[in-house]
């Protein structure tokens, strides 16, 4: 080798290794937090639409920024016996990373002895399965946190608070200092503000306190063990105090919320599944509705924007028949998302002059109607027109920002403009996208270049958005191919609170 090759190649080679220890660092800096969260209804997920019962792992991301990614395993009639048995926690285990959390939550159906499936007396069966899901935490190196059980709303007829949770909350505790785990006692906290807010005012955090007539399909039974969207928020608070008292790395992640902005309103955003009515067969060959609804979890799915639209305090419905003055009087926003065409459902719902004569109206009082139409070939334009001409407003049959393979930067839109919408955005994502030819009394929002991407029309007290493209679809909300510095998901939080702070309440 000769002396210059020597010399290039030990100059070289620092240069290398210091591109390696960079790549690895921004790696690092970009590494998502995860949290698993395992138990059982109080903790899972919930049906958004229609539907007043949450749990508060639902509503725990809302406490946590984007770099936390929560993932709910919750099962609703879950105990520690049948969470294991039943497979669950093999599912969260074989995922489970190094530095990964995992937050443990039982005690309800454990306690059950009428159901020998899910019935684990305290000591041995409970204690053992907790100490074995902990042992096996940390064998992937990743960190259990115990949580004890939420308290009932239990009161006898003196008004007097019943804790109603036995030997399990102790036997927790138990756990948590022989095996040196955090834990977040959840029993003490919550039991102090059922006992603090009485009989009558503490129903509003259960089912117990839903009112008749305030959702419209939903006739389930009221409970005191299940929570409202102002109990579960109310709860994962709790959890978000106890990751401070015991100051956990997580601390570092979480945000401020206002959880009182807009909750006590009453409005409703809903998203319409009637000229969007798209079926397809399951994995049991059954038909089922997608594309763009509110329980699609997929990427083509609306669940991550609807769980957003929920964090603002706002309750989610759906419009699966025309619209009529008396189903758009429930709602304070109404959602139109890609109209079908013949290629994507056989004989399409178009809009209609009957539609177009019920919406106007309701707009004027002061509904807000948002219009997200699609790019050429992927949506109907013709009779969607004809609504969106009524407000100035014309979906151009086109496509921009084609998107080959994970070239995302040809989606890129980094020049935003000073609007609610774009408050604290550095950039969006906006893939095939129709423009908009606008006229009064529509405005301009989002352009770029010639074009207009976003425009808005005050129409009497109401208003209408109107967007190219779905845009805010569960592919391009999360990191599920986004690189994580795209903001789609505070760009549509800002979005929706923005047309939330515009919108009237029902009028029924």
């Amino acid at each position: 080798m000769s002396n210059y090759s020597m010399k290039l190649r030990r100059s070289i080679w620092p240069f290398i290794a210091c591109c390696t220890v960079m790549l690895f660092v921004a790696c690092l800096s970009q590494r998502m937090t995860r949290i698993f969260l395992i138990g059982d209804s109080t903790m899972a997920d919930k049906p958004l639409a229609d539907n007043p019962e949450h749990g508060w792992g639902q509503m725990f991301p809302m406490f946590f920024s984007q770099y936390v990614h929560i993932m709910n395993y919750a099962v609703n009639g879950r105990s520690t016996k049948n969470f294991l048995n039943k497979g669950d926690w093999k599912k969260v285990y074989g995922q489970l990373q190094p530095d990964d959390y995992v937050f443990i939550q039982f005690g309800h159906n454990d306690a059950k002895k009428e159901d020998a499936l899910r019935y684990a007396a305290p000591r041995p069966d409970f204690k053992d399965n907790l100490k074995r899901i902990i042992r096996e935490t940390r064998e992937k190196s990743a960190i259990p946190i115990l949580l004890t059980p939420i308290t009932r709303r239990d009161f006898d007829t003196n008004g007097h608070y019943v804790g109603t949770h036995g030997e399990y909350p102790g036997v927790m505790k138990e756990i948590a200092k022989e095996e040196n785990v955090p834990l977040i006692d959840m029993f003490e906290k919550t039991s102090q503000l059922v006992m603090k807010l009485g009989d009558a005012q503490s129903k509003e955090l259960y089912l117990a306190g839903v009112k008749d007539n305030e959702f419209h399909l939903w006739n389930k039974k009221r409970d005191n063990t299940h929570f409202t969207q102002t109990g579960a928020i109310q709860m994962a608070s709790f959890v978000v105090d106890g990751i401070k008292e015991l100051h956990l790395p997580l601390e570092k992640e979480l945000v401020p919320v206002q959880t009182k902005n807009i909750i006590d309103e009453g409005k409703v955003v809903g998203l319409d599944y009637f000229f969007n009515n798209e079926w397809r067969p399951n994995k049991d060959s059954i038909l089922e509705r997608w594309h763009y609804i509110w329980e699609d979890t997929t990427n083509s799915g609306f669940s991550i924007l609807g769980r957003n639209i929920d964090f603002l305090g706002a309750h989610l419905d759906t419009l699966q028949s025309i619209p009529t003055d008396s189903s758009l009087r429930r709602l304070s926003i109404y959602i139109i998302v890609d109209p079908d065409t013949p290629l994507e459902t056989k004989n399409p719902n178009y809009m209609s002059e009957a539609a177009i004569n019920a919406i106007i109206p309701w707009v004027e009082k002061g509904g807000v109607l948002v219009l997200m139409g699609n790019d050429k070939g992927n949506s109907e334009f013709e009779h969607f027109n004809k609504l969106a001409e009524r407000f100035g407003i014309h979906f151009n049959e086109d496509c921009y920002h084609k998107v080959l393979g994970s070239n995302y930067e040809t989606g890129k839109n980094d020049h935003l403009p000073a609007h609610p919408i774009f408050t604290g955005v550095k950039q969006i994502f906006m893939k095939e996208i129709c423009s908009l030819k606008i006229e009064k009394p529509a405005e301009p929002i989002l352009t770029e270049n010639e074009l207009v991407l976003m425009a808005s029309a005050r129409v009497g007290n109401g208003l209408v958005f109107a967007v190219g493209d779905p845009w805010l679809y569960n592919e391009y909300m999360d990191t599920r191919r986004l690189p994580i510095d795209y903001e789609n998901r505070k760009a549509g939080r800002n979005l929706f609170q923005w047309l939330l702070s515009n919108a009237a309440i029902p009028m029924q």
